[in-house]
């Protein structure tokens, strides 16, 4: 399962996502981000070694959490049929 996150500060880093994801004790095999440094479209999609419950529940965590000044918005995407990637 993939989750993306979107609405990331501005300058946000793979090593900032990662530990972010650490607080909250989420096992991720790879983050990727777009935009790196832009405020205005910086994503990050997060490759999880989870069933589709274990994205929901990391959904939930971050949806509207307030990270670095801003707050977030995250959906789960399905890996193969790009389901949630035009959510925000």
């Amino acid at each position: 399962m993939n989750v993306v996150i979107r609405n990331l500060p501005q300058g946000s880093s793979e090593e900032e996502i990662r530990e972010l994801l650490q607080e909250h004790g989420v096992p991720v095999t790879s983050v990727t981000l777009t935009n790196e440094g832009n405020a205005e479209n910086c994503v990050a999609v997060l490759a999880l070694d989870t069933n589709r419950a274990g994205a929901d529940a990391l959904v939930k965590m971050l949806d509207g959490k307030f990270w670095r000044g801003k707050t977030l918005a995250a959906r789960a995407q399905n890996m193969f049929t790009g389901e949630g990637l035009n959510k925000t």
